[in-house]
Formats: structure tokens, sequence, C-alpha cells
């Protein structure tokens, strides 16, 4: 079993992910936050890992920083693993990729604290 702090948020990753690619394009937040149409202050908030309304943007943050928007969610386009997985664990799979990129994250920050609770009770 993992320890808690083996544990990254999704919300954190986004952010640092934002983080780094605001700075690859050289863009300031207020630059980014211009282009969506937000707050430069929402742009810090995600970028230190308070996710707030950052998903519903990744289709634009994608389209800004011209890369595929699974980046934010994985820090890579594609990765194939070869696994040996249960019959439930493809469901929950084949399920979690019908999802757009901002449900996918959702969905981890759901999975995250099911397993934050879980440690709980043990």
């Amino acid at each position: 079993m993992a320890d808690q702090d083996d544990v990254i948020s999704p919300g954190i990753d986004l952010g640092q992910r934002i983080k780094i690619l605001r700075k690859s394009a050289g863009l300031t937040q207020q630059q980014v936050a211009d282009a969506l149409g937000v707050s430069r202050p929402a742009i810090a908030f995600w970028e230190t890992g308070r996710e707030g309304s950052a998903r519903k943007h990744i289709p634009k943050l994608a389209a800004l920083f011209n890369v595929d928007p699974e980046i934010f969610l994985t820090g890579y386009v594609q990765e194939d693993i070869e696994l040996v997985i249960t019959p439930d664990e493809h469901d929950v799979i084949h399920l979690y990729r019908m999802l757009d990129p901002s449900r996918k994250v959702s969905a981890q920050k759901w999975l995250e604290r099911q397993a934050r609770m879980a440690r709980q009770e043990d």
C-alpha cells in the first residue's frame, strides 16, 4: 500500500503542468488569463494546485499552448503500458477513457479521496 506522501493530487499535477507550459511559452500569468478570459489570480490559484475551474479550461489551455489536452492529465500525450488487469479494472479503465479531459481530472480526484479514506480506515 502506498504511503500518503506517495499520492500526488491531480490538482497539483495539473497546476504544475500549466505553469511549466506557460513558462515554456514565455507567457506571464496575465497573458494566459487574458487569453482564457479569466483573472490573473485564477491562473495563480491553478498553478499552486488549487484547481478551481482549471479543468473546464483544459481545451482552451491546450489550444493556447498547442498541445494535446491529455498532457494536462498525464504529462504524456499517450503512454502505452503493458499491464495485467482484472475484469473490473478493465471496466473502470474503459469508462475512464470515455470521459473528456476535464471529467478525467474529477475522476482522478474522486479516486484519490477514496484511497485516502481507505488508508484512514486501515
